[in-house]
């Protein structure tokens, strides 16, 4: 065996260490990059609109209003567990309610208070400061203005007379109160609002007077009115973002003559909530009271009822139908966690 100098040892280690190191680093990178995009955190983009859809926009229907539909192309993309109710921040799986309801009055504070617990962080930002970010459409019925104002959510009040891209441009959120009446004029605004990544939160008779004519073959109204005012809720799937500070079961006030949803296209739409006791007056059997589905980049979520208190005592904060254990009402809840969602650009799992 040759005699090594002891600088020569030095050397010869160095040299090997350095060669482990690499060989190591290497081996890391290799195992990175087999990753599947799959396990990624992030949740997966709304359907893109795809060529041929955007072939057939240009054939318009009266009023300018195409009959472009999203492209259901989910190819590598992942999915959330949405029966994982567990994995919700702040969700109470509640057994079916039974009784009856009781009006209460709710503080407004509440509302402000149920903000806070659910989206902690989008309060602390200021997230919620700028008016522009949530345009409310003035309805004839729903007066969502009144919820937003006690969630201490800046909006802009608008005429539908005044919807314009212009006016959209910065907008995120887009809120159509019942009854939802625009002119076809205007519908091609909204429709494109959504196909680029707006989120359109309707109520009740929107349903049948805007809706259905905006985004064709999604969801329709069935031609049944409900015959009371409250009825037991299920929240069905719920899903790590709709459904946080929500309950499972809860009671739901409904307006007088609300119309029932029918669902058109059952691989797009997903059914959100329904209810056992309107599912016996529907003539679907369904008893729908709130879907969602994904349009372009953006959102349509649609309620049977309101998003204000809609008590019979307009004065003195009477709400209905508050849920247990979170203060206000689950319709109130889960509209309010769409518009958050909208404002922050959280993606939905639909």
């Amino acid at each position: 065996m040759r005699n090594i100098l002891p600088e020569n040892r030095l050397l010869t280690s160095l040299i090997f260490a350095a060669k482990t190191f690499f060989a190591f680093a290497l081996v890391l990178v290799q195992v990175q990059v087999s990753i599947p995009a799959a396990q990624a955190d992030a949740p997966p983009l709304a359907p893109p609109i795809g060529q041929a859809a955007a072939k057939q926009s240009l054939q318009s229907l009266q009023g300018n209003v195409t009959s472009v539909d999203a492209a259901q192309d989910l190819a590598g993309q992942t999915r959330v567990n949405l029966n994982a109710a567990h994995a919700i921040a702040n969700f109470f799986d509640l057994p079916p309610v039974t009784g009856k309801a009781q009006s209460a009055r709710v503080d407004p504070l509440v509302f402000r208070a149920w903000l806070t617990k659910a989206h902690p962080d989008f309060v602390l930002s200021g997230s919620a400061s700028d008016a522009s970010a949530v345009v409310e459409v003035a309805g004839q019925w729903d007066k969502a203005d009144k919820t937003l104002s006690k969630l201490q959510i800046p909006y802009q009040h608008v005429k539908a007379s005044e919807l314009s891209p212009e006016m959209l441009a910065s907008t995120k959120v887009l809120i159509i109160n019942c009854a939802g009446q625009i002119k076809r004029d205007r519908l091609q605004t909204v429709r494109d609002f959504v196909k680029n990544g707006g989120y359109l939160l309707t109520t009740d008779w929107a349903l049948d007077n805007m809706v259905a004519q905006t985004f064709p073959g999604y969801i329709g109204w069935n031609k049944g009115v409900n015959k009371k005012d409250i009825y037991d809720a299920e929240y069905l799937a719920p899903d790590p973002v709709l459904a946080i500070n929500t309950v499972r079961s809860a009671f739901w006030k409904l307006d007088s003559a609300s119309h029932l949803i029918r669902i058109l296209k059952p691989d797009a739409v997903h059914v959100l909530i329904t209810s056992r006791q309107l599912a016996g007056e529907d003539p679907d059997k369904a008893g729908v009271l709130a879907v969602i589905f994904p349009f372009g980049r953006g959102y349509v979520l649609h309620m049977v009822g309101h998003f204000d208190n809609n008590a019979k005592i307009a004065v003195g904060n009477f709400l209905p139908d508050s849920a247990p254990a979170i203060g206000i009402s689950l319709r109130q809840a889960l509209a309010t966690n769409f518009i958050v969602a909208g404002m922050t650009g959280k993606r939905l799992p639909y």
